[in-house]
């Protein structure tokens, strides 16, 4: 399972500064504003993506986590 600090509701993904300006360019606008024009955010444009993904993939039955735990029930670690 994903693990995060209670009370925290937002993560941070590491991506490349290449990745992330191919995934701004799948922004959709919203409107303008006086400053300029404004485009979906980040977390939104993620979302988004995540929700087509999940339609289009198999998903298991629980998070996996990033690293492996030395906290493996015993049969695991043989």
């Amino acid at each position: 399972m994903a693990r995060r600090k209670i009370g925290n509701s937002h993560t941070t993904i590491s991506v490349t500064w290449e990745d992330k300006e191919l995934f701004r360019k799948f922004a959709k606008f919203v409107k303008t504003t006086r400053t300029g024009k404004l485009y979906e955010s980040d977390s939104v444009l993620f979302n988004r993506m995540l929700m087509f993904f999940k339609e289009s993939n198999p998903m298991g039955e629980v998070s996996n986590t990033t690293y492996p735990t030395k906290n493996q029930e015993p049969n695991q670690l043989r």
